[in-house]
């Protein structure tokens, strides 16, 4: 069994590329994660909203090829 000994929550995002909703669960009080969509694997920056659950997302920039 695993215990985690970091109180978490869900931060629940849409892709802004596909639109699939994603959760991933990151220690309480975190501003700001990156994770993957499980659909189509476009990686993005993921930052709490308004409301607890649902995170605001953005392509995460870094990634990108210079033009």
């Amino acid at each position: 069994m695993t215990v985690m000994s970091v109180p978490a929550v869900t931060a629940e995002w849409n892709c802004t590329r596909c639109g699939s909703t994603n959760r991933k669960l990151v220690p309480a009080g975190t501003t700001r994660t990156t994770d993957r969509c499980h659909h189509c694997r476009a990686r993005h920056v993921v930052e709490p909203d308004d409301r607890p659950v649902r995170w605001k997302a953005r392509l995460d920039d870094s990634l990108r090829a210079p033009r």
